[in-house]
């Protein structure tokens, strides 16, 4: 059976500062959206150029995600999300005191390289405490992080900026980081919970798989592909929906604020909802293949439908708002479903490793997404023109992908293909010849 060496209260204290981080790291990615109209016109910046210095966030991510990620297979999760938040802190402190187009390209990309391994490995280290079959909930509470720190991003941040200043809010959002390091040092532990041989069909926690055989693995290629489309829409969502909202529906500033959070906290009862329901189906015994795998496909397809709607079936501001919001929301459950499904086939020596990898490949499209979408803008006869293109752009994407998905994704496939190529892991502490223990 798993071996739990900490209480299960100690588990979800850490889940629930895990929410907390994930809170300021997505109110991180939210600011530059929120600000946009003022940062914008103080610095004399064009559409194009917004949109590449939102996609310069992600130059660095993906692979400040594997690199963070393999770090992670041999350092205490404790310590390397300590070091990811001081990170956030330090980029945003110059902008709380200046501005200039050079200096918010540094902070982005600097912010960049602390928050792209911040997902993958909140969610290893939330991993060490639950098995296989009770990590959705804790999944989808880590995820509800993001969706609270986009809800509260909006009002909290726009009565900063027209309060005060935009340099203010960057200034907030430093500081909290400093405080959640603190609360972490204190609070924070490490679990032990490893995956035992029936969970993962004789693939014991200490064999290795070559990551030739993981990397090309149909499921790890479908499921990522998933999550790079959800990432896709989610970049688009959190840089551009509310200039979306001031630019082209004519909301005020505070009214836009107030729309932001209520676009964002759709996916509250659709996250959960979605993982609660797939986390029913596998306490049934439903396959992984249906209540992960094909969930996901289900909710990425939907959404791409809803986008579409959006965009051809209404024209009241408000319907098309509801419509996008619901289509915008609807594939984030892949961000919860994605990373079990990683977790549940590569082995324990490997997992956090290769759900960096995961993250890291999939948030590619968050480099490409807002520099595209602000190309379109820019160069289409009208703003909204622009948008409508880039929303279907999306709304296509999640179609296709999703069709794929269904053909490809088998974590239960992937499973036995990878306990039939596994070798047992070097031992690292036992001398040479010693017998591994079960």
């Amino acid at each position: 059976m798993s071996r739990v060496e900490n209480s299960p209260l100690r588990g979800w204290i850490v889940t629930i500062m895990l929410a907390l981080f994930m809170v300021i790291n997505f109110m991180d990615k939210a600011i530059l959206g929120i600000v946009a109209k003022p940062l914008m016109a103080e610095l004399h910046i064009q559409p194009a150029e917004f949109g590449l210095i939102a996609s310069s966030f992600f130059l660095l991510f993906s692979i400040s995600a594997i690199c963070f990620g393999f770090i992670a297979n041999r350092m205490s999760s404790k310590m390397v999300l300590l070091i990811l938040a001081a990170i956030w802190g330090l980029s945003q402190f110059p902008l709380a005191f200046a501005a200039s187009v050079p200096l918010l390209f540094f902070s982005r990309i600097l912010l960049g390289v602390g928050e792209g391994p911040a997902y993958p490995l909140a969610l290893h280290a939330c991993y060490k405490w639950f098995p296989n079959d009770r990590r959705n909930l804790p999944s989808a509470v880590i995820y509800q992080g993001v969706t609270l720190g986009l809800l509260i991003s909006g009002p909290i941040l726009t009565f900063i900026l027209v309060r005060y200043s935009w340099h203010a809010a960057f200034m907030t959002l430093a500081v909290a980081s400093l405080v959640w390091m603190v609360v972490w040092f204190i609070l924070g532990a490490e679990g032990r919970v490893t995956s035992d041989s029936e969970t993962r069909v004789h693939l014991s926690h200490t064999a290795h798989v070559s990551y030739r055989t993981l990397l090309t693995d149909k499921t790890f290629l479908g499921n990522m592909a998933l999550y790079w489309t959800t990432y896709w829409i989610f970049a688009l969502m959190f840089t551009w929906i509310p200039s979306y909202l001031s630019t082209v529906l004519n909301y005020s500033p505070t009214e836009t604020g107030w729309m932001f959070m209520l676009f964002t906290g759709i996916n509250v009862p659709i996250v959960l909802g979605g993982s609660w329901l797939s986390q029913f189906l596998l306490k049934r015994g439903v396959a992984s293949v249906r209540a992960r795998a094909g969930l996901s496909c289900i909710f990425v397809l939907v959404g791409g439908l809803f986008i579409c709607l959006s965009l051809f079936a209404v024209q009241q501001p408000l319907l098309k708002v509801i419509l996008l919001a619901i289509g915008c929301n609807l594939p984030q459950l892949t961000f919860v479903l994605s990373s079990t499904i990683v977790a549940e086939i590569i082995p324990d020596a490997q997992r956090s490793g290769m759900m960096s990898v995961n993250s890291a490949l999939a948030t590619t499209g968050g480099l490409i997404a807002p520099a595209l979408m602000g190309r379109f803008i820019q160069s289409a006869a009208t703003p909204a023109a622009g948008y409508d293109t880039g929303f279907l752009v999306a709304a296509i994407l999640a179609i296709a992908v999703s069709v794929i998905g269904f053909l490809i994704i088998n974590p239960e496939a992937s499973k036995r293909r990878f306990a039939a190529r596994a070798l047992p892991a070097t031992p690292r502490v036992r001398p040479a010849g010693a017998a591994l223990a079960k």
